[in-house]
């Protein structure tokens, strides 16, 4: 992060949040154009559904290499299991590795349709919000 790495979010590397807290970041990501996903590093909040993704786009005066995409789709894929977070957290401090995902979520869920025309090009930022499966 541009000017405050103190932030990262790895435990240690800022005060813990409270619970029924929160916190703001506040960051410059000057010309870092791309997507970028956020996630806890602690516990099973991942596996509770605490992520996100967010986009960074080119300013109008800075070029990007490419036409622009007629559709922009952002898809959060991550796994699905039959067990609850809490079971899967008892799975690992068992010792235990994760079983292989009972099926995966996109954007948390199920069902997802993204549509488009022949002969457009569209954007598809991906990001892999899985537990174990990459």
């Amino acid at each position: 992060q541009r000017k405050n790495s103190w932030q990262d979010g790895v435990l240690g590397t800022n005060c813990a949040i409270p619970p029924n807290s929160n916190f703001t970041y506040k960051f410059q990501p000057k010309d870092q154009i791309g997507t970028y996903t956020y996630f806890p590093s602690t516990l099973m909040h991942k596996a509770a559904g605490g992520f996100g993704g967010f986009n960074v786009y080119a300013r109008p005066r800075i070029p990007v290499p490419y036409p622009l995409p007629t559709g922009d789709f952002t898809l959060l894929v991550g796994d699905w299991y039959k067990a609850s977070h809490k079971e899967l957290q008892q799975t690992l401090d068992s010792g235990k590795t994760l079983p292989f995902p009972d099926a995966i979520l996109i954007n948390g869920q199920t069902k997802s349709s993204f549509s488009g025309d022949q002969g457009k090009t569209y954007m598809l930022r991906i990001s892999n919000v899985g537990l174990s499966t990459s």
